[in-house]
């Protein structure tokens, strides 16, 4: 049976920008770029949150070019994929060919769901260039479902790789984004992504409902960084992918490092912190969590792996401060014995 692969980009040197007056510097963008690709992102959109020429416009002045963005991202990046938005009515024809020289993997054209075949244009150039091309449909729901599963069979001749069903204002629920998708996926071969904000805290379920649906990409934000209630937290969906069953490249605990790194004024964060990551990872009661870290220092162990240990050993069970030096044991013999504290079995 082959495992189900979920492909994660990462918004937050883009869109999720907005919470703090797209403000990252291109330096900021390089070191980003790597720590995020060496997590595992499979791919990561930089630039101006409102799209290539937004800043032109005059609209949200941002603290560096597209250019120097795109320049910065392409120079950190070995394998992950690196790529910017394009939005119909800011972006310009020109604007996709210098993203195309500026070594990008792909464009992700964004327009109102309602008004999708404006984006015709945009779309044909874009792929006229060789760039991977997306569609993002904002406000998805602006476009009745039975119209979408009309129009896919026209969408599936732009020569797109992949349509975004996108949640902006946070208000859609789980029934409502699988409809969606499968207005897509019961009509066409094109690839489904989805994008959706946490106004009503359903952003990750509405993701998990697009999955089922057939969606293979999911986008968020570090620390679930964005404008308004913020987006999916990448960090934590990455491990609650895994802890589904489904193949994500990405290391939640290393996002979270990232995260922590990168994202630490709490102003710009959304979402949830480390502590309630590893929680939700071990599934280890709250009683037992608070011993974790002084059980770790006695025996020179991460906390964060002791805890996701003690979860796997004890099924969510309380463990007392004997019962967890017991399970650091276990974890010391492990580790001479060659076997990494942090094993990826246990936080599928």
């Amino acid at each position: 049976m082959t495992e189900t692969r979920i492909r994660l980009l990462d918004t937050t040197l883009s869109g999720a920008s907005a919470a703090i007056g797209y403000g990252f510097n291109a330096n900021y963008t390089y070191a980003m770029t790597q720590a995020m690709e060496d997590a595992g992102v499979d791919a990561i959109e930089v630039g101006h949150g409102l799209g290539l020429g937004a800043e032109r416009q005059g609209r949200a002045p941002a603290c560096e070019s597209d250019y120097r963005h795109m320049q910065a991202a392409r120079m950190a990046a070995r394998k992950a994929r690196i790529g910017v938005s394009a939005r119909t009515g800011t972006a310009l024809e020109a604007d996709i060919e210098t993203a195309q020289r500026a070594g990008m993997d792909f464009v992700r054209v964004g327009v109102d769901a309602a008004l999708v075949d404006s984006a015709r244009g945009l779309v044909d150039h874009a792929v006229a260039t060789g760039l991977e091309t997306q569609l993002i449909l904002f406000n998805v729901y602006s476009l009745p479902v039975a119209e979408l599963r009309n129009f896919a069979g026209t969408l599936g001749a732009w020569g797109l790789s992949t349509v975004v069903i996108s949640d902006c204002a946070g208000g859609m629920v789980p029934a409502q984004v699988r409809n969606y998708v499968r207005a897509l996926t019961d009509k066409t071969d094109l690839s489904v992504g989805f994008a959706g904000r946490d106004n009503m805290q359903l952003a990750a379920g509405n993701a998990f409902a697009a999955i089922e649906a057939g969606a293979r990409q999911v986008e968020g934000a570090l620390k679930g960084m964005g404008t308004g209630a913020g987006t999916i937290q990448l960090e934590s969906f990455a491990g609650a992918l895994r802890k589904a069953g489904l193949s994500v490249q990405a290391d939640p605990l290393e996002l979270d490092g990232v995260a922590n790194k990168f994202i630490t004024k709490a102003e710009f964060a959304r979402g949830r912190g480390h502590d309630e990551l590893i929680q939700a990872l071990s599934l280890l009661p709250e009683s037992s969590a608070i011993e974790v870290e002084g059980v770790a220092g006695e025996y020179g162990l991460e906390p964060a792996a002791l805890a996701i240990q003690a979860g796997r050993i004890g099924g969510g069970l309380p463990m007392d401060r004997n019962a967890l030096r017991a399970v650091a044991q276990i974890a010391i013999w492990a580790r001479e014995d060659g076997v990494s504290e942090r094993d990826d079995s246990a936080v599928i």
